[in-house]
């Protein structure tokens, strides 16, 4: 109390105002970044499936002369939800060589998302059926026949293409 006998008005530690308000930011920031990208957010995926996402080559967003897209293809070990900072972790076998990485599916260098196969990393009796672990880093150690998603094929010659499963032609890497 005051000394003219009213109450002192109460206010909230201007860190806690500011950290309200940043979180509405951020809120806000990934609830424009998912309305902006429909072909992504849209998309229904689970750890285990088998996706294809479709990214800008280097070079930046407002890059004129970045029209290319190159397709990443990979089984989904895990899934981050982290707001903005949102990304997933893919697998693939590439030239006999594991490769993993982890994209963030905020960054408006990832265009679109696409499943190829739901349950991949099952087969046999299990095929189809939905993984029951969050994280499936447990593949890291499998062979790499388990987690090869893409298919290469080297020509007479010399030259690498990567094939879909209908074995028609998708990427000249002979560059």
């Amino acid at each position: 109390m005051q000394h003219d006998g009213k109450p002192k008005p109460k206010f909230k530690n201007p860190r806690k105002r500011a950290s309200k308000l940043f979180n509405q930011l951020k809120l806000e920031a990934v609830n424009k970044s998912k309305e902006s990208k429909p072909e992504v957010w849209n998309v229904p995926f689970k750890v285990g499936d088998a996706v294809e996402l479709q990214v800008l080559d280097s070079g930046g967003v407002d890059n004129p002369q970045n029209k290319k897209l190159d397709k990443i293809r990979g089984v989904v070990l895990g899934r981050e939800n982290r707001g903005m900072d949102t990304s997933i972790y893919l697998k693939d076998v590439l030239f006999g060589e594991h490769v993993e990485r982890k994209i963030k599916l905020h960054s408006p260098m990832v265009k679109t998302l696409k499943v190829l196969e739901e349950g991949f990393v099952n087969r046999g009796k299990r095929k189809g059926k939905r993984v029951r672990r969050a994280k499936l880093y447990y593949l890291r150690d499998r062979k790499p026949e388990e987690t090869r998603v893409t298919k290469i094929q080297k020509a007479n010659d010399g030259a690498y293409t990567i094939l879909d499963d209908k074995r028609i032609l998708l990427t000249d890497l002979s560059r």
